[in-house]
């Protein structure tokens, strides 16, 4: 269970660094490409709205590294999952609130959909499925 917990915890660990650094590029690249053609308000803008998206990074990485494993694997994959989409929901409501481009803010309102949608599911499931010990 110590492996399982330690797997998970540096998957979760490369996935947050993967989006971090990614995003940090993504916003300099950015920035430089203004040239600070932009007043220090936009570019405060951007920062806010990168940070948005690492608060729920740095949330989902806490609650899911943190989480007990119960050793059933089919219930620990429901708990984390369900935190996994939900930060993805709040990544897409900073999304909508900060970005500009009709693709990624159509993204944004489906994985809202979309997710909502499996964590139902997974709250239905984890409601009849009591985590057993394996």
């Amino acid at each position: 269970m110590k492996k399982v917990q330690t797997r998970i915890a540096l998957m979760a660990s490369a996935c947050a660094l993967v989006v971090g650094v990614s995003a940090n590029s993504f916003a300099q690249s950015g920035q430089h490409a203004q040239h600070g053609a932009a007043s220090g308000q936009a570019g405060q803008h951007h920062d806010m709205a990168g940070h948005e998206m690492m608060q729920s990074m740095e949330a989902m990485h806490q609650k899911m590294s943190s989480m007990q494993m119960t050793g059933d694997h089919d219930h620990d994959f429901a708990m984390m999952m369900r935190s996994h989409h939900q930060a993805g929901i709040d990544m897409a409501k900073a999304q909508l609130k900060n970005g500009k481009d009709p693709q990624m803010q159509a993204m944004a309102k489906k994985v809202i959909s979309d997710q909502t949608k499996e964590i139902k599911k997974l709250d239905q499931w984890l409601a009849k499925h009591k985590a057993s010990s394996k």
